[in-house]
């Protein structure tokens, strides 16, 4: 009996989590959080101008995208390449993959001499101050913590853990049927997975420039893609990080004069 409802358990749980991690990811973090309400917040609401909301994006990624959906999976003795955390990706090895980090991270640096993006970004405006009367290592910083407490947990809750459990699940009810060699019904189902990742991973860019939430839905569909294809969300990750490194170092070093 337990066996048999545990698939239908760990699902439930897992999208439950899924939706009160968005839920008070948006309701906690700007622009619904207002500079305001993020000066009572515990702990960081003391510090100076808009570093209050900064240090709350940051800290609620990592507990609601990282490690709350991380502990749940541990629970449910999930494996680590089960939700796509892999460094074995073929792709990994590839230089060709290597040379398209500096792509990436022109590409983001091109977007942040656009001025939607320019005056938008970095979630602390006030970094581009700081950056001009101490130097860079605010901005590095900055970049270190963008990539381990947003965009790790970014990578892992959207292309991990909201896409690999399921799609594999669905491969091994395929198999089970007898169409595990059907790669029309394969495809289909795999392609459904990376849509569903892609909806929430787009609505949680609510409140950002326009052409970046245009943006998010081809990001959202390219790198659920990567992520499955190379059953690893490590290189998406690299990708997605150099295109944020590479918009926030620009406008930091421009706005401060460094550039």
């Amino acid at each position: 009996m337990i066996p048999s409802i545990r698939p239908s358990i760990k699902g439930a749980s897992y999208l439950a989590l899924a939706s009160f991690s968005c839920l008070f990811f948006s309701a906690l973090t700007p622009p619904l959080l207002s500079p305001e309400a993020a000066a009572r917040l515990p702990l960081v609401g003391s510090l100076p101008g808009d570093l209050p909301g900064y240090w709350a994006r940051f800290a609620l990624s990592f507990l609601l995208l990282g490690l709350a959906p991380a502990l749940l999976a541990l629970a449910f003795r999930e494996k680590p390449a089960d939700l796509g955390i892999s460094f074995k990706a073929p792709l990994l090895r590839k230089p060709l993959f290597w040379l398209l980090v500096p792509v990436a991270i022109g590409f983001g640096a091109l977007g942040g001499a656009y001025s939607e993006l320019g005056s938008f970004y970095p979630y602390s405006r006030d970094l581009i101050g700081r950056v001009h009367a101490a130097g860079v290592g605010p901005l590095i910083g900055h970049l270190a913590a963008y990539f381990f407490l947003y965009y790790v947990p970014w990578e892992f809750f959207f292309r991990g853990f909201l896409l690999f459990p399921f799609a594999l699940a669905a491969e091994r009810a395929l198999g089970a049927a007898g169409a595990e060699d059907d790669a029309a019904a394969r495809g289909t189902v795999i392609a459904a997975f990376v849509l569903f990742q892609t909806i929430p991973s787009t609505l949680l860019h609510y409140g950002h420039p326009l052409t970046e939430l245009a943006g998010a839905v081809a990001a959202g569909i390219a790198f659920g893609v990567l992520a499955w294809r190379t059953r690893s969300i490590v290189p998406g990750l690299i990708l997605h990080a150099c295109l944020g490194i590479g918009t926030d170092a620009l406008i930091v070093l421009k706005g401060s004069g460094l550039i």
